[in-house]
């Protein structure tokens, strides 16, 4: 007769090794970052400028504190995720700016060589020329020899953000050296998830194309359901099917390779010919599609000024 407790499987917690790591901007997305590294086993601290809700985190058991105190010296890895708002449609970078001077100033006193992660959302270049040269101001110390630097975007949702920490579909490392790179894989590795390593700043590029990709299929079927309803059609079973025959939808490479312009017998023909009978016949704009058009037809002519 098998015997149950000796056949049944253990289920084995990751071996982990702990770091002092510290979360910069404790709102939605750091909190549940260093939730998730902390019941790792890590030694997480979260910081900032809010005395509420650094009061709140305290009451709640967790360690937090401001950025100037102690418990914000002396770590392995700061995570910093602080918001990057718009005003009048351009990035205003004074809290980060702010957040990242403080943590300058906190480095001073290190005594060793911590990674600044940045995970907050930044246009290509920013981390590198931006921020590092804060660093160093405040801090005293140079980039490799004082510290290190790396960006790691996150892609979690509001409503299920510590969810979506402890089980994410990727993670993104874009590092300026290996050991970083290697730190922070050892960091990631318990959480299961593909992890993609490239150079910082196709990291921060990488997180607005995401953005905007998610931004522009919304827009493109927002569009479409105005002509679909029109038509007196079931939009949602339309789409739905669309997802299901559409290459683009299944095919991960699909448009992403570098082969020019949308050619052929369908897509060209069908895209225009599309637009002008929503335009006409079902009185409906369709400035995405025209956009669609326009920009194809500015790479073909750019390809046949360059040839």
């Amino acid at each position: 007769m098998e015997n149950n407790t000796s056949s049944s499987r253990e289920v084995k917690t990751p071996k982990i090794n702990p770091r002092k790591i510290t979360i910069i901007g404790s709102g939605f997305v750091g909190k549940a970052a260093g939730k998730g590294l902390l019941s790792l086993g890590h030694d997480v601290t979260f910081v900032d400028i809010n005395e509420m809700l650094i009061e709140s985190l305290n009451k709640s058991g967790l360690t937090a504190c401001n950025i100037g105190s102690e418990c914000a010296h002396d770590r392995d890895i700061y995570l910093v995720n602080v918001l990057t708002p718009t005003i009048n449609d351009r990035l205003d970078f004074r809290f980060i700016d702010s957040a990242i001077a403080s943590l300058g100033k906190a480095l001073a006193s290190n005594t060793n060589k911590p990674i600044i992660v940045i995970r907050s959302t930044v246009p290509p270049g920013t981390t590198e020329n931006r921020f590092v040269p804060i660093i160093e101001k405040y801090s005293g110390k140079k980039l490799g020899t004082g510290f290190s630097v790396a960006m790691n975007p996150e892609f979690l949702r509001e409503v299920k953000a510590e969810e979506d920490f402890m089980h994410p579909w990727i993670v993104v490392v874009g590092s300026i050296d290996f050991k970083t790179a290697e730190v922070l894989e050892e960091l990631y590795q318990p959480f299961k998830a593909p992890i993609v390593h490239m150079t910082i700043k196709e990291a921060e590029i990488m997180k607005y194309v995401h953005n905007i990709y998610n931004a522009a299929k919304i827009s493109f079927f927002n569009e479409m359901r105005l002509v679909a309803e029109s038509a007196g059609v079931d939009a949602d079973k339309v789409f739905k099917t669309v997802m299901e025959s559409a290459e683009a939808a299944w095919n991960k490479d699909y448009g992403i390779r570098n082969f020019g312009p949308f050619d052929g017998s369908c897509l060209p023909k069908d895209t225009l010919a599309f637009m002008n009978w929503a335009n006409d016949d079902a009185k409906k704009k369709m400035p995405l599609l025209h956009a669609v058009i326009r920009v194809n037809e500015n790479l073909k002519d750019k390809m046949y000024l360059e040839y």
